[in-house]
Formats: C-alpha cells, structure tokens, sequence
C-alpha cells in the first residue's frame, strides 16, 4: 500500500516545483531562443567576436536616395485610423494578431504598395513605449535566417528607420550603412502610437545574396523593446504570413496559425493527459473487473488498455515528427533555460519501447514475469510522469504562445490522477480484507512479486465468470474520472488551438 503514497508525493512535488519555477515574472538573463522561426534579438556588430565580416549593400537598378530621418513629431489619432486605408484593395497589409486589419486594431501593422521601381511600405506599432521597435523581415522559407528586415525604431524620443540582416545563424545584425537605399518619408511617435513611412529599392544586394521584391516572400512580423544597438528579443509579440507573396500584391494577408506546432501540443496532451491516464488506470486496479468479458480472447481490461497505449504511442510519435519539421532540426535553446525538448526526446524513446517489451512478455505465470511487470510499470510510469512535466514546461514556450493560467487546469489535472490512484488503492485494500464478504489476495502491484497468487485469483475469478467484490464502485469511479479528466484535456486543447494569446 506504500506505492500509491510514493508515486503520488514525487509526482507532486515534481509538479508544483516546475510550477513554481516557470512563472512569468521570474526574472532570468535573456538568451534568444535560436529555434524561433520568426525574428531573433540583436547582436552588437561591433561587440560580437562571432560576427561575420561587415557586410556590404549596394543598389542594383535605381539610384540611392539618401535616407532623411524625420524628427518626432505629435499627430493626430485620426491617422493612424488611415493607415488601415487601402487594405481592401490598394495595397497589401499584413498584422498581429490575427484578423486586427479588419477590426482596424492591430498591435503591429506592416503596408506594402509597388511604386515604380520602388516599394512603399508603413510600419505601425499601437501601446509602443518609449524606446521600441516594429520590423518586417522578408524570408524565402518561413523561418528566419539569411534573410533582410527593415525596421521602425524609437529611441530617445527619436524615431528612424534602418535595414539589417538575420545571417545563418538567425543572428540580428545592423548593417554597417542602415539607412542606404531607403527613402524615409514620414515617421511619428504619438501617445504610443509608432509609425514609420518609407520607400526601399526593389532590388538590392545583401552580402552575396541578391533580393528582388518581383520574388515570392513570406512576411515575418514583430514589435519589442529597442536597444542602444539594435533589436532586443520580441518574445510572443510576432507573426509569420500564411504565405509566401509578392510585395506588388494588395489586400489583406492571412498570418500562418502555427498549425504544426498546435498538432504537437493538442497531440501530447491527447497522449498523456488523457489516453495515458486512463490507461495506466486500468491495467492496475480493473484487471479483476469485467470478468469474462472479452473481446478476441482477450479481457476487457486489457483491450482498452491496450487501445488507450496504442494510441498514446502513435500520437507521441506523430506528435515527434511534426515538432521536428516545424523547426527543422533539434532545437539550440539550452536545456538548463527550457529541458522541455530533452525531457520530451527522452518520453518518446520510453513510449517508444513499451510495445516492444509487451510484445516479448512472457506468459503471466512465467517465473520471470515479475521481472517484466516491474519493466514494464517503471517505463511506464517514468513516460507518464516525464509526458506531463513536458506539458507543464510547454506553458512557458513562446512557440506555444498560450497563457499560464494553463498550468493551473494541468494542475488540477495532476490532483485528480493522484488522488484516483489513493482512493482505488485504499478502496482496494478495504474491499478486500479477509473480513469482507468476498476476500481476495489479489492487489494492485502483487503482480510486481515472484509469487503469483493473483494470477490464480484471477483464473478462479475467471472460471465462475466473477468480477471481484468492490468492481460496481471502481466502475462508477472510472466513469467520473474519465469524464473530469476529458473535460479538463478538451480544456487544455482548446486553448492551444486558440493560440496565440495576447501577452499577459
């Protein structure tokens, strides 16, 4: 009877030490994440002894206009309002978050419009503070890296525009001339309301790399705080077009929802919240319930237990393959900033070994079958416990972009599979002592020793087609635990499929 009590205070110490570790007030050093896909802080050029060499730009087929930074200056509301203008038709307009253009309320807002030769763009930030950025990046592959971006920036009251570059290492970097081969026109700071209007060459060339805005794009989007020396990181605050355009194209382009990240997440909390659960369940304390029911030869119990891992395993597998091609390889966020991506590696290769070990298991009144069952139920369990420190650290990602109050459902989550497992266990143990009118030897975990007794239980059990006393009760418990812990994953899924969520 000590298991239960085990297993339930390491799971939840585990549980609330992740959950107080996590927060988002907690302050820790930056480090960008090197896997974001979208736009990546700035590195001084000058202070960064990895830098590549500086990197030269010139105009191919216009003349440079020299750039003229206009000075702060106070406007009107009513103007910001018109950026929106045009969107339905004239020009082309992309925005964070999703479907603000039509609501005209948009956190971030780039417009683009072919002029000639030349493209004009906007940029507008809403809510900005006083030393901040909005930037369009234009990527060939959705995911930043060798790409030009063009940003609107605030600093002491100073609002200008400049180029840079994200290299192959997804590296920011102000390029040595910022402001060549940009036309600045207008640019405003007023009650947080930053806004840039500009003109940028249609082709041009950035390192070895020729740009030339007749190409296909996809837009990379952000906003954040502004340093002396460039960009900081944007966190959440960034969207990526649905995909790849003209820069001559009008109209208002969808953002990309993050679709496979959002299959990642539903998937694992489908696997290990719910299926995982309900299947652990089973095959623990309900192999005495259903007593000659069966389905191909097989008790009841063990066919859903087996439906339940089977889909655990697949949609952990699936689940592994979309992360892996969303960011194109391993992510580089250090494990000691985020384990999430180690502890998830290391759940899939435990997931992934289950089937195979119960394949090979031998028959229940094998003298080693005890050595499988503590195989199986440590691997198991070791899954189980490291699929839902995964969810709980997945709260924090930027990729996942959902809020924390998350965690609290994933808590209460976590309550109910404790408690459920100390409330069968001790129910078991009452229902079952001698002194009631149908004892049995049979125990969750009796099967983890070399004596089989409950293997014989269950045979006797078998024969007169008997469940053993106490299986109405775990019945009815398995129905209401079932559906609390549905409703609470169904919670969970909604809210990731809903991403992204404002900042909090």
């Amino acid at each position: 009877m000590k298991w239960p009590i085990v297993q339930s205070a390491v799971l939840l110490l585990t549980v609330f030490g992740i959950h107080l570790s996590t927060g988002y007030d907690t302050p820790k050093p930056f480090k960008f994440p090197d896997d974001d896909p979208y736009y990546p802080p700035a590195v001084p050029f000058a202070n960064n002894p990895k830098a590549p060499p500086p990197i030269v730009t010139t105009t191919i087929t216009t003349p440079k206009i020299p750039a003229q930074p206009t000075p702060f200056a106070q406007v009107s509301p009513q103007m910001f309002s018109s950026v929106y203008d045009g969107c339905d038709g004239t020009k082309g307009c992309f925005g964070y978050p999703a479907s603000c253009i039509q609501q005209r309320s948009c956190s971030a807002l780039v417009t683009f419009a072919q002029k000639g030769q030349r493209i004009e763009f906007e940029l507008l930030a809403t809510k900005s503070l006083d030393d901040f950025f909005v930037a369009v990046g234009f990527s060939e592959d959705r995911l930043m890296g060798d790409d030009s971006v063009t940003e609107c920036t605030v600093k002491n009251g100073r609002v200008n525009v400049y180029m840079s570059q994200n290299d192959a290492t997804k590296t920011n970097i102000r390029l040595p001339n910022p402001t060549e081969g940009l036309n600045v026109i207008s640019t405003t700071f007023s009650d947080g309301n930053l806004y840039c209007k500009f003109e940028r060459t249609s082709q041009f060339v950035l390192g070895e790399k020729k740009f030339d805005a007749s190409q296909k794009f996809f837009l990379l989007l952000a906003r954040g705080l502004a340093s002396n020396d460039g960009l900081s990181y944007h966190g959440s605050e960034k969207t990526v077009s649905d995909r790849s355009l003209k820069l001559s194209e009008t109209g208002a382009v969808g953002a990309s929802k993050g679709t496979l990240v959002k299959l990642h997440g539903i998937f694992m909390v489908t696997a290990w919240m719910l299926a995982a659960s309900c299947g652990l369940l089973l095959a623990r304390y309900y192999k005495l319930t259903w007593v000659g029911q069966q389905i191909m030869g097989k008790d009841l119990w063990f066919v859903y237990h087996a439906i339940l891992m089977m889909v655990t395993w697949t949609l952990t597998m699936i689940a592994f393959i979309l992360i892996f091609s969303e960011l194109g390889g391993w992510t580089s966020i250090p494990a000691k900033q985020n384990p999430h991506a180690v502890i998830g590696l290391i759940t899939t290769l435990l997931a992934f070994i289950q089937p195979i070990m119960a394949y090979f298991r031998p028959h229940p009144d094998g003298p080693r079958r005890y050595i499988f069952n503590w195989a199986h139920w440590l691997v198991g369990k070791a899954a189980h416990v490291l699929g839902v420190v995964c969810i709980f650290l997945a709260v924090n990602l930027e990729k996942a972009a959902i809020p924390y109050w998350v965690t609290w459902l994933i808590v209460v989550y976590t309550v109910i599979y404790i408690l459920s497992h100390n409330i069968l266990a001790f129910s078991q143990c009452f229902m079952h002592a001698p002194w009631r009118p149908r004892p049995t030897t049979s125990m969750a975990m009796k099967d983890m020793l070399p004596q089989r007794e409950s293997y014989q239980d269950v045979l006797n059990l078998a024969k007169n087609k008997e469940d053993a006393y106490g299986s109405q009760f775990r019945r009815v418990y398995l129905f209401f635990y079932v559906l609390l812990v549905t409703s609470l994953s169904i919670a969970v899924i909604a809210t990731i499929a809903k991403a992204p969520w404002p900042k909090q």
